[in-house]
């Protein structure tokens, strides 16, 4: 006998386990179900009260945030509970801040106006339901931001709000009772809302955090744009080339660089360095088209800037290093923005020899390699920043290795004949790369080498330059 008790008491408690476990899964289920809701709610309405919120801002309401979570709630209640008069739900609003009795003709009314407001402060009390809904609203933000000019606007409630959340008593009384209700002061909601805050502005003003990487004796001055003393140029950060003729392909290299021939080009400008990280940042900010959630899929392959966390926080480290995993028309798109285009396969050539006609821009051949550029045996297996090595006679860096670069010209065979500002086949599938990257071996860097791609491709090494007229 008792052994069939010792068995029941153990049964027993294996059920009681397992009734607690099926109830929390049950538990989870149902917290999981209503965040979808509240999910599908934000994804359907957002563009609307991102719309609002930076229009109030802009209006200089004080509280621009309270006034587009009004307007939200409105167009949800109107389009799930069928109400055209934000009165309709004052016996609601009574009922849940005082307790007043709710007539029976808007009982049923009010449950589920009850339901709507619970989803909503609940899941945005769950910091995981929270940031989910706003990183996807982040690039929605920005760009409403960019559209309306806002930036200015939003800066000073970014700080009222970070002031806010740091001291209770710096908010007006009604924003006290909002931030009060959806996270009750709580340390760790506060912290998740302060760092969202915080890098929100960080993205706002890129240029603002990126600068503090910058130093005018490294990069920007090697690559002419901080003036060195009294030394000047017409067009900082470029070179440039005079006009002249020079012996374009190679005769001991692949069949791609076949035949040798004569061209003549005409002055021109050329980047000294590879364009950085840094300076693609500045573009993308002023520029919604280029970022990373925004440029077009059509014009890369799914992996554009896929080494940036987000659309305007490039890797860390790697602000004064070549921009990467960026296709052809991005190159084209930027060079553009900056009143710039993309250099030509010859321009890049001409640039690149410096009237030189061996494979490299230097005497000596492969053996000083090391000097002028970062190749296989002597980058460590990664990306460098720019203008680390020599440049070559022209003062161009990185022209030989680092990273592949973007021409504008479609991949074809040369003529036989010398030509005047060629510009390559009309058409075509792939567009050139010059230069050589950080993974290749010495002879890829040569002057002479071509590759090839698809305009969409992205890769970890390939980069660009740009050039304009004279």
């Amino acid at each position: 006998m008792k052994k069939i008790f010792q068995r029941a008491a153990k049964r027993y408690s294996l059920y009681r386990k397992l009734f607690l476990v099926f109830g929390l899964l049950l538990c989870v289920q149902l917290v999981w179900a209503a965040a979808q809701n509240f999910q599908k709610l934000v994804t359907e309405f957002q563009e609307s009260a991102i719309a609002d919120f930076i229009d109030f801002t802009n209006k200089g309401e004080r509280y621009p945030l309270m006034h587009a979570i009004s307007e939200l709630r409105f167009r949800v209640f109107s389009e799930k509970l069928g109400i055209n008069r934000k009165v309709e739900t004052r016996a609601c609003s009574l009922n849940r801040t005082y307790g007043t009795a709710v007539p029976t003709e808007q009982k049923k009314f009010c449950q589920d106006y009850d339901k709507l407001v619970e989803l909503a402060k609940s899941s945005l009390v769950q910091m995981a339901i929270f940031e989910k809904i706003y990183l996807n609203a982040e690039p929605v933000l920005l760009r409403e931001i960019e559209r309306q000019r806002a930036r200015e606007a939003v800066r000073v409630w970014i700080r009222q709000k970070i002031k806010c959340f740091k001291n209770k008593f710096s908010c007006g009384r009604d924003e006290q009772k909002l931030i009060k209700r959806v996270t009750n002061y709580e340390p760790e909601i506060i912290k998740t809302y302060l760092f969202l805050l915080q890098n929100l502005d960080k993205k706002l003003f890129p240029e603002e955090q990126a600068a503090t990487f910058i130093q005018a004796k490294d990069l920007e001055t090697l690559c002419g744009f901080v003036d060195e003393g009294s030394k000047k140029t017409e067009k900082p950060g470029m070179v440039l080339i005079h006009s002249g003729r020079f012996n374009m392909g190679s005769i001991s290299g692949l069949p791609s660089e076949h035949p040798v021939r004569e061209v003549l080009l005409k002055d021109f400008w050329i980047d000294k360095c590879e364009v950085t990280s840094y300076q693609f940042l500045q573009v993308a900010a002023e520029h919604p088209f280029l970022r990373k959630s925004t440029f077009p899929r059509k014009f890369h392959d799914g992996n554009y800037l896929k080494n940036w966390q987000d659309d305007l926080l490039p890797e860390s480290g790697s602000e004064l290093k070549p921009v990467i995993h960026v296709s052809w028309y991005a190159a084209r798109n930027y060079c553009n923005y900056v009143g710039k285009r993309l250099v030509s396969e010859a321009e890049w050539e001409m640039a690149a020899r410096a009237g030189i006609e061996n494979d490299y821009s230097f005497e000596g051949g492969s053996e000083l390699l090391p000097d002028h550029g970062w190749f296989r045996e002597n980058s460590g297996g990664a990306i460098h920043s720019t203008a680390q090595k020599l440049s070559n006679p022209n003062g161009l860096f990185d022209i030989h290795g680092n990273v592949w670069e973007w021409v504008y010209d479609w991949f074809g065979i040369y003529s036989s004949v010398s030509e005047t500002n060629p510009q390559g086949p009309e058409t075509g599938k792939y567009r050139v790369l010059r230069g050589g990257s950080w993974n290749d071996p010495p002879e890829y860097l040569r002057s002479a080498m071509r590759r090839d791609a698809l305009p969409t491709d992205t890769f970890n090494n390939v980069g660009f330059r740009c050039a304009v007229e004279e």
